[in-house]
């Protein structure tokens, strides 16, 4: 589709766990532009300067990104900095019972039309 992709995991784990875990999703490391590990970025989700650093790396304005992910506290701040974005409902992480109709979500076939018909 033409789009990049930054695997934006909360950094928290080296680098040698993170290329494990990418490895275990069918993945490969050269599907990303950019893979934020503890090695090379110094904050860490919901911190808005994480979501804004992700999107500098990556060389886009952050109202150019659509953030997805699973957890509602770490992921959806990043709308705040005007980033787009989209709750995966399959593995869903709500610690604070957030009512989730705010913010478009749905499972992985739902996030591909998002998509679709975002472009």
């Amino acid at each position: 589709m033409g789009l990049k992709a930054a695997l934006a995991t909360n950094p928290i784990f080296p680098a040698i766990a993170t290329r494990e875990r990418i490895r275990w999703a069918g993945l490969t490391e050269s599907d990303f532009e950019l893979i934020t590990t503890y090695e090379n970025i110094g904050v860490c989700k919901p911190n808005p300067d994480y979501f804004k650093e992700v999107a500098e790396r990556i060389g886009v304005a952050p109202e150019e990104c659509l953030m997805v992910g699973n957890d509602v506290g770490d992921d959806m701040p990043a709308e705040k900095l005007g980033m787009r974005v989209f709750l995966l409902t399959d593995c869903l992480i709500n610690k604070d019972g957030e009512d989730i109709e705010k913010y478009p979500h749905g499972d992985f076939d739902a996030l591909f039309k998002y998509i679709e018909n975002s472009i």
